[in-house]
């Protein structure tokens, strides 16, 4: 018989004689040895082959798998780096094979105490990569470490969420925290018993109070916006907007700090219309004015301008301030960014840039640190103005 593992029946083997005889004993031992040999290489093929189909289904696995899969040797140099890892990090298999991974990634993966879930970043072109980290310990039969195995996804999405509650409670605490503060505190200065108010004196208290009670309003209004602008429930009513006209109330209107700023209208759009909802169009520029007051405090002039292009009308906003640095442009417009580590919310850009998308525009910025910011957008031309341009 020839034998398997575990006592399986591969077959016999069957030697005949062409006439009868009987089969010396160095015969019957020679057979026995050839059944053996025949086994084991029907054994050892029969397992290779097992082998070779789990490989190839380990393989399929791992190519299609979602997450990124490393496992380097135990000298640390990676031995296999799957399709996702190279999805995910930007590199090629091919570069990676063979070296460690802090030579690919500039980081290693491996830690002290192993473990799974760990958050850790890694470089991608200009910007990092947030992972979900797990690692295992490979030993060979007599327990030896022979290598590790690293799997990680992509969170960079999950991360960029939960960086933005975090700052969404920390700006709100703050920002409403000190309206509150000062309402409190004139509110019981007025009912103190104890102290007679005179009439300039109350008059006083009850204006911070409404003063800070319209800051609060408009904190809350900015939040509201936000969340109308990521759910798209933020309503505009488009109608033709007098642009110079609006242009003239925001500069009319505008309040100059102490540091002495000038506001100029530079208006080439007389008797032009766009579409656009009034209100939030007077809303965009005031932020863009407030904006330029508060990041140009050695003053200057601040200058409200609009022209018409084509079938659209550019309006802008430039200030004579510290301007933007290049590496804070793209963040410029980001939710909760305080450029230069400011005060307020960080929501007025945001909101600006989320109000002219809603009207059919666009907003970008020009800026050179230290020379001032022109923050410009552009709205299309009201119906029957675009059509004129149209036909001429």
């Amino acid at each position: 018989p020839l034998g398997g593992r575990e006592g399986a029946l591969h077959g016999v083997l069957s030697v005949y004689a062409a006439e009868p005889r009987a089969w010396r004993e160095e015969e019957v031992q020679a057979l026995a040895a050839l059944a053996s040999n025949a086994s084991v290489a029907l054994s050892n093929a029969e397992l290779y082959q097992r082998v070779a189909v789990e490989r190839e289904q380990s393989v399929a696995i791992l190519a299609n798998i979602a997450d990124g899969i490393v496992a380097v040797d135990r000298e640390g140099d990676v031995v296999l780096w799957n399709r996702a890892a190279e999805e995910i990090t930007g590199v090629p298999a091919a570069e990676a094979i063979g070296r460690t991974p802090a030579q690919v990634l500039q980081r290693d993966l491996e830690s002290e105490t192993g473990g799974t879930n760990r958050l850790i970043a890694i470089p991608k072109g200009d910007q990092d990569v947030w992972l979900s980290l797990s690692e295992a310990v490979m030993r060979d039969p007599t327990g030896a470490v022979a290598g590790r195995i690293f799997a990680f996804r992509d969170i960079s999405a999950e991360h960029v969420v939960e960086q933005m509650k975090s700052d969404f409670v920390s700006t709100v605490s703050v920002e409403l925290r000190t309206p509150l503060t000062s309402i409190y505190g004139f509110s019981q200065t007025l009912l103190r018993e104890d102290v007679a108010f005179g009439d300039v004196e109350r008059r006083t208290f009850l204006e911070f109070i409404a003063r800070e009670s319209e800051r609060l309003t408009a904190i809350v209004d900015a939040l509201l916006n936000v969340a109308r602008l990521d759910t798209g429930n933020l309503t505009v009513s488009l109608e033709p907007t007098d642009v110079a006209w609006v242009v003239s109330e925001v500069v009319s209107s505008a309040h100059p700090s102490g540091n002495g700023h000038r506001f100029v209208a530079e208006l080439d759009v007389e008797g032009v219309a766009v579409q656009a909802d009034p209100d939030k169009l007077r809303q965009v520029l005031d932020q863009l004015v407030s904006n330029a007051v508060k990041y140009s405090p050695g003053g200057g002039t601040v200058t409200v301008s609009a022209r018409r292009t084509d079938n659209v009308v550019e309006l802008s906003v430039a200030d004579e301030g510290v301007g933007i640095p290049q590496s804070e442009r793209e963040r410029i417009f980001s939710k909760f960014y305080k450029a230069g580590g400011g005060q307020g919310t960080g929501l007025g850009l945001f909101i600006a840039q989320g109000l002219v998308r809603e009207m059919g525009g666009r907003m970008w910025v020009d800026s050179e640190e230290g020379r001032g910011s022109r923050f410009a957008f552009e709205l299309p031309l009201a119906g029957r103005e675009a059509e004129m341009q149209r036909d001429g």
